[in-house]
């Protein structure tokens, strides 16, 4: 039956949809599901924050385990209690319950979390190595990523012997925020070897030999770094005075055309304007299909000017190499015209549609921004108003020529308010300019580009800004001039950053 597999389902630390109800409490009553999962599914739910669901799973427990889930409760909003745990909780409860105080501590105050880590946990009676070891991973973390000086000597004495890959990264990444050259070569040994051998990590080495005076050295890893299609491969292009490398393989597909009968609904259904449903249609294709049908329908697809479902078929198709699928030139006309009304350069546009939606006009995200661009309601409209505009309606807001004449507005706005910066427009575009303000604010030593870059706090920026300075290189190169390929401008790469960019 299916009641061994609803103990995977209800391992969540979020809510399930309630159809899954009938299927737990059929799994309660046959005992796949009992007082350890419910525990179990408690701690997860603390671990997310989940309270509302804490509170729900609280209310099935009895016993002993109905006093820890109690505890559970009080310690996720006052960590500190963990030195009132009552007796007659047993030994297990306990420790996970210490485990997880010091956990949640963490992220409220992280100085407190170590300092109790140290002196007190092992005396309430946290022992168990694997959960000590869990508290100190998420102390380190938070230690590493808020850069506090007062837990670097523990953090650095504790990642000697412990600590994930992911925290290092980010200890090696504090290295480089705080600039710290000397150091930063031993942090990035102690990454796992595909990550020293990324073009991210080879770009800083590089950078931090050519601030220890080894130019040779520098040369070396940039070298190495300039090898990989993207931002820091890019980047380390620049500093050796080369052109970035595509490595851009040709479609590579005979000419006999995709016979799939879906081809003729997907070609209807936009004729229609349901996109939605060529959509649907269209990747249910290229899931019953070869890798070389996939080809052949993206090809196709491209030829068509179906630029949203072309970029789709080239990721089944893990066609990571054919930039023509990946990169088309989709809606040119459109970016091209909406780009010289703001002296704007079209391919940054370009980029930042690929980035946003890959060029599915109805895209739309969780926090519901829409289209091309993926613009918030509230910015069409403000943008709108400001050029004198009705603004739009939600279905408005689909409509290619309207999102993108306002889409590109808007980023003409932002490089108007960061003095043509667009490392500061693409991460105001992506978290708002106010949160660029800050980030500048807080750097009290005007720092280099790349290294702001590095030091945007949201991962997801971060990510952002790169790939759509990398995006824009690319159109360029395979649809424009590929003589002036930049990916940061001199005086973007030249001005150091901080809050006097704004004066």
């Amino acid at each position: 039956g299916v009641l061994p597999q609803v103990r995977e389902l209800w391992l969540s630390g979020g809510s399930r949809p309630s159809s899954c109800d009938p299927l737990f409490e059929a799994a309660r009553d046959q005992g796949v599901i009992g007082e350890q999962e419910i525990w179990e599914r408690l701690l997860l739910a603390f671990d997310q924050g989940a309270t509302g669901l804490m509170s729900y799973l609280a209310d099935m427990q009895s016993g002993a385990d109905a006093t820890a889930g109690e505890w559970l409760g009080r310690l996720h909003w006052d960590p500190e209690r963990l030195r009132e745990l009552p007796e007659g909780i047993g030994d297990e409860r306990r420790e996970q319950l210490l485990s997880a105080a010091l956990r949640r501590l963490a992220y409220t105050d992280t100085v407190r979390a170590r300092e109790l880590f140290e002196q007190e946990s092992a005396n309430l009676g946290l022992k168990d190595p694997a959960l000590r070891e869990r508290a100190a991973e998420r102390i380190a973390w938070y230690s590493t990523i808020r850069g506090i000086e007062e837990n670097r000597q523990w953090l650095d004495g504790w990642l000697a012997n412990n600590g994930s890959a992911d925290t290092l990264d980010q200890r090696a990444r504090r290295s480089v925020i705080e600039q710290r050259w000397d150091e930063l070569p031993d942090w990035v040994a102690r990454l796992p070897a595909a990550a020293r051998d990324d073009s991210r990590w080879q770009y800083w080495l590089g950078r931090a030999a050519e601030e220890n005076g080894d130019d040779e050295a520098a040369r070396a890893h940039w070298g190495r770094a300039a090898g990989q299609r993207n931002f820091y491969g890019f980047l380390a292009a620049e500093r050796l005075g080369q052109a970035p490398v595509f490595s851009n393989a040709s479609p590579a597909t005979d000419d006999s055309a995709p016979t799939q009968p879906g081809l003729a609904r997907v070609a209807l259904l936009r004729e229609i304007d349901e996109p939605q449903l060529a959509w649907d249609e269209w990747n249910w294709m290229l899931w019953h299909s070869s890798e070389g049908q996939r080809r052949k329908l993206a090809q196709h697809a491209l030829q068509q000017g179906w630029y949203d479902l072309v970029v789709q078929a080239s990721i089944q198709a893990r066609a990571w190499n054919v930039l023509a699928w990946r990169f088309p030139a989709a809606h040119r006309d459109l970016f091209v015209n909406a780009a010289r009304r703001h002296d704007l350069d079209p391919w940054l546009s370009m980029a930042v549609a690929r980035r946003e939606s890959a060029f599915y006009p109805h895209a739309r995200s969780p926090v519901g921004a829409q289209g091309l661009m993926q613009l918030m309601p509230g910015t069409a409209r403000k943008v709108a108003r400001d050029a004198g505009q009705t603004p739009p309606d939600a279905r408005q807001v689909m409509d290619p020529d309207i999102n993108v004449a306002l889409g590109t507005r808007y980023l003409a706005e932002l490089l108007e308010r960061f003095n043509g910066n667009r490392v500061l427009a693409l991460a105001a575009y992506n978290a708002g300019p106010h949160r660029v303000d800050d980030w500048l604010a807080e750097e009290e030593d005007a720092v280099p580009a790349d290294v702001w870059i590095e030091s945007i706090p949201f991962y997801e920026t971060r990510e952002y800004v790169q790939a759509v300075l990398t995006y824009r290189v690319l159109f360029q190169g395979l649809h424009g001039n590929r003589e002036e390929l930049v990916l940061l401008r001199p005086d973007e790469r030249g001005t150091p950053y901080s809050l006097a960019m704004m004066d």
